[in-house]
Formats: structure tokens, sequence, C-alpha cells
């Protein structure tokens, strides 16, 4: 896996990135370029279109596929493993001979031209064509899908991601605090961020949340994994104007909007966030509070008693919708543990094992057979359910 790095020393004395380019449509940005820290993502950096300035450094990056791959795994699985972007550059070869040495380093780059590289017209990069670059493409506008930016990264810059519509994962860490006006606009496909911080630490996932009012699921990673889970709903914000004073009063719908302000001093407020959830009840759509209530059980993360019991009353209430979400996901382990905690009856996973069957999904069919027999066993060893009752 290649990547070419355009960037620019930045005022603290980091590395600033402005544009990159790679072979895949999965980045994981390097924690360094040239033995200097990345610090910052750059205005426009994955814009649709780029704002370069004349003079920029460009640096050439080759990584084996075993690292790419890993750290794409970490990012689907979301469990931590392999996401860190230290762990790339593992390895790298240099082509020529130029750059730092691997233990310096961690990567061995490919430098053009070394410091100062005269800067293409703006218009030249990303105006709406796949440029290439020695067989790699521009991550930029449609084609990236996810990145992972790495935790040196403090700041990032105005429309960074601008127009990135087909952006879905972004992974970052807790030292991204200082969020650029306008950096996720028109990512309409960014539904799900991974945040690699412990609790109890601060973040910026507040400053994100503010520039995002579409359903975006926020995966909290600590050094074992995923440690909390929350879903931030969609809200709508209007403008009524007021006559005559030509004064304008600001209408919200949606509790997804109350759900952002759930943080004390930059740290995410679990109680507080809990709180909504009675009256996204009459607000929200089935699909959005089912998500709510797996994500605070399945993750029960200062979870208190009270909302427990509302979460799970609302998910035994609504067992037909689960046992549809969880065949068309193909989620076995939701189903086992919808099980375990007494949500599902036996009349749901039977549900269960008529839709995996209507849709040709025998493995489901038959894991939830075992659960079947396993969580529900007939007393009479004969009157068991066998395929052939399905």
């Amino acid at each position: 896996m290649r990547y070419e790095i355009y960037w620019e020393l930045a005022a603290d004395g980091g590395a600033r990135i402005l544009r990159v380019y790679g072979t895949t449509p999965e980045a994981v940005l390097p924690k360094q370029i040239e033995g200097i820290p990345v610090t910052e993502i750059g205005a426009y950096c994955f814009a649709a279109q780029a704002r370069l300035p004349e003079n920029y450094n460009r640096t050439q990056i080759e990584m084996p596929d075993t690292a790419a791959e890993s750290a794409g795994a970490g990012m689907r699985s979301e469990t931590g493993a392999g996401m860190q972007p230290e762990s790339i550059g593992a390895g790298m070869r240099s082509e020529t001979g130029a750059g730092m040495q691997p233990e310096k380093t961690g990567m061995q780059a490919i430098v053009d031209g070394k410091k100062k590289v005269s800067g293409m017209q703006p218009e030249s990069i990303g105006a709406g064509t796949p440029l290439t670059v020695s067989g790699m493409r521009e991550l930029a506008g449609g084609y990236p899908t996810r990145i992972v930016i790495p935790d040196t990264v403090g700041k990032l810059g105005n429309f960074a991601f601008y127009n990135a519509v087909s952006l879905q994962t972004l992974a970052i860490g807790r030292r991204l605090t200082e969020i650029g006006s306008d950096a996720f606009m028109n990512c309409r496909n960014l539904h799900f961020l991974l945040l690699r911080c412990g609790r109890g630490e601060g973040s910026g996932l507040r400053q994100i949340l503010a520039q995002i009012s579409h359903d975006l699921e926020v995966s909290f990673v600590g050094e074992g994994g995923v440690w909390a889970k929350l879903l931030f709903p969609e809200y709508y914000e209007s403008y009524d104007e007021i006559a005559p004073a030509h004064l304008f009063g600001r209408n919200i719908e949606g509790e997804g909007f109350r759900a952002r302000q759930s943080f004390r001093d930059g740290v995410m407020d679990f109680a507080q966030y809990d709180v909504i959830f009675p009256k996204a009840c009459a607000e929200e759509r089935e699909e959005t509070l089912c998500g709510l209530a797996l994500n605070r059980l399945r993750y029960p993360v200062e979870l208190g008693e009270a909302p427990r019991r509302l979460y799970e009353e609302y998910l035994t209430a609504h067992a037909a919708a689960l046992c549809a979400l969880l065949t068309g996901e193909r989620d076995t382990e939701l189903a086992e543990f919808l099980c375990r905690e007494h949500i599902f009856a036996r009349a749901d996973l039977e549900r269960c094992i008529r839709y995996a069957a209507g849709d040709e999904w025998a493995e489901g069919s038959a894991y939830f057979l075992r659960l079947l027999n396993q969580y529900f066993p007939e007393k009479d060893v004969a009157s068991r359910y066998t395929f052939e009752d399905f």
C-alpha cells in the first residue's frame, strides 16, 4: 500500500497534511513524515477540490499490504486492533535510499524534491476528475470511504472533508480538539466515528457533533477495544421570521440535538445522554430507538437502573423489529445477547428462524435453532424443534 502526501510545516513545528494520494479508498495516515510528527490536517485536505499553497513538501510512503489489511480490519471490527497509526510503516523499504532510517521513524520515506516543491495550481488538483499519481488516486471527494487520523493530530482545518460524499467511517484520537469551520460539510454518508480515548478523558467529540446533524454512531475505543457506543440521532433546524421586527426564531426538531449536549467539561456524560430516551420515544423512529437502547445495554457504561429498565422494556415491546434487524444484518451475536438478557422470548427466536429461512440464510437458521434449544428447552426432549419444523 502506497501513499503520496503533500505537506508543510505547521506553526507548532509539526507537519500539516495538505493532500493525500493512495492505492485504496481506506487510508491510515502516518504519525510522522520524515521524522516530523503529524499534528494538523490542513484546510480542504480531503475536499473535492484542493487549496494548495505555492510551496509544499511531497513525500511518498510505502508499506506492506499486511499492515494495510490489519488497519482496515481494525476499522471494520471496531476492536481497536490494527487501528493505531504507529503500527504502519513497519518493514517499509525505500526505493531511493532517501529519508530517515526505520529505527528513527518507523518508515523510510521517498522524498520528491526533498524540501521545497513548486506547487501545482489548485484547479489542477481535485477539479472533479480522479487525478492519479504513479497509480495512486487522490483521496478526496467521492473516493475515500474510511480514514484513520493518528493520535498526534490536534487540529482539523476548515472544510477539511468538504464534499467527501463517500466517507463512511472516520477514526480519530482524543487530542483532536480544534475543529475548523464546516469541516464535514456535505459528508452525508459519514455515519460511523471511532474515537480512541479512555473513560473520563476529554476529546473534541462535542465540536465534531456540532457540525454533523445526521445520524452518527460513535464507538469509544480504548486499549481493550470498544468500551462504549452511542447513537446520536439526526435532528433538523429551521428558522421562522418574526415580523415586523425581522427577527428569526430558531426551531429544532429531534432529540439528536439534546443528545449532542450531553457533555461535562469536554467529557461524555452518559447519565445526561440517558435522559433523552423517554421523550425520544415519542419523536424518533423505531429503528433509531432500538439502536439507542441496544448500544446502551451492550455497553452499559454508567448506566443507572431506571434507564436500564426503560431500554429493556422498549426492546421487549419491539422484539419484532429486532428480529428483522438482526436477520437483515446477519448479527448472530446480537441474537445471543437478547436471549441472555431475557429480552427475547421463544416466539421471537421462532420468528428469527422463519426470517432466516425465508432469506435462505442457512447458517442463521442453524444458529437460531441452537439458541432456541439452549435458552428455551422443551421439557419433553422428543418435542424439541428441528429444521423440518420450519
